[in-house]
Formats: structure tokens, sequence, C-alpha cells
């Protein structure tokens, strides 16, 4: 059992556990809990009664959802998939969890952001997506809000991390195959290693915090920055990295060309910041990537 200022919690259920974060919370999960993870197979949360059915038999205190479609490109080519899956599924989650007296954390993203501001971004900064993606996910906190007041938004960036597909494992691929890269330098943010965030999301899920929250991966950096990190601490030598302008990389989805997030809430909070962003990625790398 977990308690925290007078909440008790036995259950738990994670959804989008078969996906990267979610199979990251699942490996991390506190050994007092009793953790049930949910996915695709198990329903569409998009569809309330569906999302009653998958999560209700659990009887979760706390649910911690990780379920989205994160394709920031398939978003833009399908808006009203983007807004089910995200918006339409998050509340009914929400939903489900208020009936249930149940606590909730959602997963939220930087690019509710323009990235006009050119310095990192608190959580009272107003908001203003540029793209679908970042909409839907817009959309799913305030949904959310008003439905369950026992609410935590953590707002994060560039996951990557083992069990799922990542800009790091794939421009270390692209570099092992093709001897060479061409990587975005002019937009900014933080990446945040899977294995770092799950341990801190149970944290702060078992916590009295509501709200908004910002959390990454501590330092910031260019897309071209990583990826010049991750073929080196992958080992690999003499990779030609070209640094271009995101006008030169095909894409359907406008992105914010700076969206670093403020993790000083966070630290206020009493939480411990997550690793400077160089040492995770070359744990990964070498790990799993070598």
């Amino acid at each position: 059992m977990i308690t925290s200022e007078g909440m008790q919690f036995d259950r738990a259920v994670i959804t989008g556990a078969a996906g990267m974060l979610g199979t990251a919370l699942l490996d991390r999960q506190p050994e007092s809990l009793t953790v049930t993870g949910v996915d695709l197979v198990d329903g569409d949360l998009g569809d309330l009664a569906q999302a009653e059915a998958v999560l209700t038999p659990h009887e979760p205190q706390v649910v911690i959802h990780c379920a989205a479609y994160a394709d920031v490109d398939g978003c833009s080519r399908d808006p009203e998939k983007a807004f089910h899956d995200n918006a339409l599924a998050t509340e009914n989650v929400a939903k489900v969890c208020a009936r249930l007296g149940a606590r909730l954390l959602i997963l939220g993203t930087d690019y509710v952001f323009d990235g006009t501001k050119r310095t990192p971004y608190t959580e009272t900064d107003p908001p203003h997506p540029l793209n679908p993606y970042g909409e839907s996910k817009l959309a799913a906190e305030q949904r959310a809000f008003r439905a369950l007041a026992d609410l935590l938004v953590v707002r994060t960036q560039w996951l990557y991390g083992p069990a799922g597909r990542n800009f790091v494992a794939a421009v270390v691929q692209r570099a092992k195959d093709q001897g060479e890269l061409r990587v975005v330098a002019d937009q900014w943010g933080s990446p945040t290693y899977t294995r770092d965030l799950a341990p801190a999301l149970w944290q702060a899920a078992l916590a009295p915090a509501r709200g908004i929250i910002h959390l990454t991966g501590s330092g910031s950096c260019s897309w071209a920055d990583l990826a010049e990190e991750a073929v080196r601490a992958a080992g690999l030598e003499n990779i030609k990295l070209e640094r271009i302008s995101a006008a030169d990389w095909p894409t359907p989805t406008i992105r914010p060309s700076y969206s670093v997030l403020d993790n000083r809430r966070w630290l206020r909070l009493g939480f411990a910041p997550l690793r400077p962003w160089q040492e995770a990625v070359g744990e990964y790398a070498r790990e799993y990537l070598g």
C-alpha cells in the first residue's frame, strides 16, 4: 500500500501499456502496488462505454494515462483520429476516474506551445499549438480538467527508450546503414529517457500534486545535437552529419522551433531533477543501440 497525505493506493492502471513509456512504467512500478496494464487490444478508450469496460473491472485508485496517437505527422494527415485518440479518449478516461473516485495522471506535450517565446515554457504560459497533434493534446488537458478534480498533467517531450520507435534509435540505425545523417538543427527541446521519466511519474502519481507540471531530462539541445551525441555514444566513428534547417526537411507538420519546458515547479515540489540528457542518451545508446 502507498500512502500520501491521507491518500492510500493499492491498485493502479496504466493505459498504453504496450508503448514505450507504458512499458517503462510497468517495469519500474512500485512493489507495493498491484499494477495492471491495458492497451488497444482491450478496447477503444475513445468510446465511453468501452473505456468503462476497460478500466472499471480493475477498480483502480490511480490511473496513469499514456495511451495516445503520438505520430505527429499522422495527426496532421488525420486530425479526426488525433482528436478521437487523444482528446476524446482522455476525456473518457477522466470521466471513468471521476466515477470510480480514482486519481488520474495524463501525459502532456511541449507541442501545446508555438515556440516563439525563446525561453523555457512554464506551466502558466498560454498554450498556442501549431498542429493537430498539439491541438488534440491541449483539448485532452482541457476536457480532463472539466471532468475530474484529482488530475495531474505532466507535460514532457522528446521521449526515447527501449520498447518503442524513437528518434535516437532511428538516427543510430540510419547512421549504421548509410554512414551519414541530415538532421534539423534549428528546433530545440529536452530529450527525456523513459527509464528516467517512469519512476518520476510514479512519484508524481502517488503524491497530492494537481494541475500541470513540466518534467523533462535536464538541459536542452537541437535535434542535430541529440543525433551527434547518440551516434558518438553508440560507438559509431566517422559519421557525416549535415545540420539542416527545418525548412529543408519535408513534413506535413509545422513544429515549434523552441519548446524547452521549464522544470522549476517540479523542483519546488521537492522532487529531484532528471539526469542531464547527455548522460541518459549515453546510457541508452551503449546498452540498447551499440
